[in-house]
């Protein structure tokens, strides 16, 4: 009896995701046999290669000047888009692309494909990685052969940090099956058929997929329906996203026929310990804790809620088996959890906690006793807590202990501003081997924040944020624009202290979405949010109106302020990042805060994150 974790693309190549090594300790602490398997870094360094950027180049060029033909015979035009069925919409979207790529003179195919394997070569090597001229370099070739890889599927894209679905189809669960069968729109069709052999299953009686966001949905359900036909395990689907879209799956039986044999939804420490003892005695699958399946009458059926989880109960996440030379840096970011949700968890836009228990935090000892393991038993010294949030008491506790026990490492987390954090507080971080901290500073204006129900001291923001700079930690803040009832003036005011580099030296600014699983949801008329139009079953979010401005006009808004901060910090290392958060620790650790920002890149980038 033996389980399978998945994690399928796609996801950050940068490191190891922690669901699957978090299961795997829990497992080995029940007695029970597991292992992992990360299909999302095979996918990259798969499809990364010479060979594959040439074939979807050459892929690209054939469909190019074939539709170009039935383009003047059919007169296709843009006025007329709208009437055509979806296969010519896909099609024209396809064309569009492929003409703009070939009609343009910076980025030449064969040249790609010339460089790509070094640029991965670049990616993971000990010395030529912490050379930011070759490094910008690579990850530019990187970018390049994504697009290129795409072409052939297009309008659906792969990307570093994202993967971009069809537009053209909705989030509705019909229109995902059909995406998940076709192999003209979707590139993972024909990946996972030659990727997934059933010999290669054979060993296995549960197979866990997680699927965490919607970047994942479609690669993520090709993923268990080749598994789900091919193998003769239970295929059970994971996830924080899988718990936002529950009750949609309650309401598709045949979901459970096509994709999987159950989801889990919630914590899965205890619920995929009850499933795994309950395929291993062949006992009814009721038996297993916060599962959706479909019984033998054909009837969906939700299970009883696991118990809540005790933090100090968990077992070290385990990362045996994995080969740690295939993610893409040099040195491994180690992640590591102190905590279930949010001790705050009032924010009115956030769904990032949906699905976690009510807040617990491990204890100060167990928490560094379990830093101590992993630094003892694989060697690495740099960490992610991967936290929603961690009180600023609790996060002077740890660093003294770290302190305390002689522990060097070096670390990031996400924090909330809170007034708390003292220069003292900060100072001891630093010396336990923080280095960066991404921030939620989220807006400006104190009206804005208040709407948001932050619940913090928006006077303190600054004076924090100079103290973090003055012990030697680096700045990073998430930005939200557009939020329901900005001004104008707001955003500007927002926009401005992002251009305030000395202060926050990287930025991470988005586009306020309807969550359907956020606190404001249930109070939309109050916000001013009108004609809201659902996405589909399996989408955690609404396009809506607000004040008569639709929400694509707003993120046009936010996406030429950023393009246009991007291009007048071309010679930052990171002025902006989405997915580059474990190679700034890495930068930090070695160079330190001064030397990462005064650095001026002489190399001339041209693929921006974000635009």
């Amino acid at each position: 009896m033996k389980t399978l974790f998945i994690l399928p693309p796609q996801w950050y190549p940068m490191s190891p995701y922690l669901s699957a090594a978090q299961l795997i300790g829990q497992f080995r602490k029940n007695g029970l046999d597991a292992c992992a398997r990360d299909l999302n870094i095979e996918f990259f360094n798969d499809i990364l290669t010479k060979e594959n950027v040439l074939s979807a180049y050459k892929n690209a060029k054939a469909f190019f000047e074939g539709f170009s033909v039935e383009v003047k015979s059919k007169g296709y035009c843009e006025e007329k888009f709208n009437e055509y069925s979806r296969e010519i919409k896909t099609k024209l979207l396809r064309f569009v692309a492929c003409s703009e790529f070939l009609g343009q003179n910076n980025i030449r195919a064969e040249d790609v494909a010339e460089r790509i394997e070094d640029a991965v070569a670049v990616m993971k090597d000990p010395e030529r990685f912490y050379d930011p001229e070759q490094l910008f370099e690579a990850k530019d070739t990187l970018m390049d052969a994504l697009k290129i890889i795409s072409l052939p599927f297009m309008p659906s894209r792969i990307q570093l940090d994202n993967f971009i679905a069809n537009p053209v189809y909705s989030y509705d669960y019909e229109d995902i099956k059909l995406q998940c069968n076709d192999s003209d729109i979707n590139m993972f069709v024909d990946y996972f058929d030659k990727k997934i052999k059933a010999e290669e299953f054979s060993e296995y009686s549960v197979i866990g997929i997680s699927i965490c966001d919607l970047s994942q949905v479609i690669p993520g359900l090709t993923a268990a329906k080749y598994l789900k036909e091919r193998t003769a395990a239970h295929i059970t689907l994971g996830g924080n996203y899988i718990y936002k879209i529950r009750e949609s799956l309650k309401k598709i039986p045949e979901f459970f026929d096509i994709f999987c044999d159950s989801v889990q939804i919630g914590d899965g420490e205890i619920a995929a310990v009850t499933l795994a003892e309950t395929i291993r005695d062949n006992a009814p699958l009721e038996n297993a804790y916060s599962l959706i399946y479909k019984n033998e009458n054909g009837e969906v059926k939700e299970t009883e809620t696991a118990p809540l989880l005790d933090m100090d109960s968990l077992a070290p996440p385990c990362f045996d088996g994995y080969d740690f030379s295939q993610y893409f840096s040099a040195d491994t970011v180690m992640p590591v959890q102190l905590s279930k949700s949010c001790y705050w968890a009032k924010c009115t836009f956030c769904d990032f906690y949906t699905g976690q228990q009510c807040f617990d935090i491990k204890s100060v000892n167990h928490a560094v006793d379990e830093v101590e393991h992993l630094v003892s038993k694989y060697g690495f010294r740099h960490f992610i807590f991967v936290d929603e949030a961690v009180p600023p008491k609790y996060y002077n506790e740890l660093a003294l202990e770290i302190i305390r026990r002689g522990i060097k490492i070096n670390f990031y987390s996400f924090l909330r501003l809170e007034k708390t954090f003292t220069k003292e507080i900060l100072q001891n971080l630093y010396d336990a081997g923080a280095r960066y901290f991404a921030w939620g500073y989220e807006a400006e204006s104190e009206r804005i924040m208040t709407l948001l129900n932050k619940g913090i001291d928006c006077k303190s923001r600054k004076r924090i944020l100079t103290d973090a700079k003055e012990v030697g930690l680096w700045n990073m803040c998430t930005f939200l624009l557009g939020y329901p009832g900005e001004t104008p003036e707001e955003a500007e005011a927002t926009k401005e202290t992002i251009r305030n580099r000395d202060l926050i030296n990287s930025c991470t600014p988005s586009n306020f979405a309807l969550k359907k699983n956020a606190l404001l949801i249930k109070e939309t008329d109050d916000a001013g949010i009108k004609n809201i139009v659902d996405n589909g079953e399996f989408h955690i979010s609404c396009n809506y109106e607000i004040n008569g401005k639709q929400t694509q006009n707003i993120k046009k808004d936010r996406m030429s302020f950023q393009a246009d901060f991007l291009h007048k910090t071309a010679d930052s290392l990171w002025s902006l990042t989405f997915s580059d958060t474990d190679h700034i620790l890495l930068y930090l650790s070695k160079y330190g805060a001064d030397w990462v920002y005064n650095y001026k890149l002489k190399y001339k980038k041209h693929n921006f994150n974000g635009t």
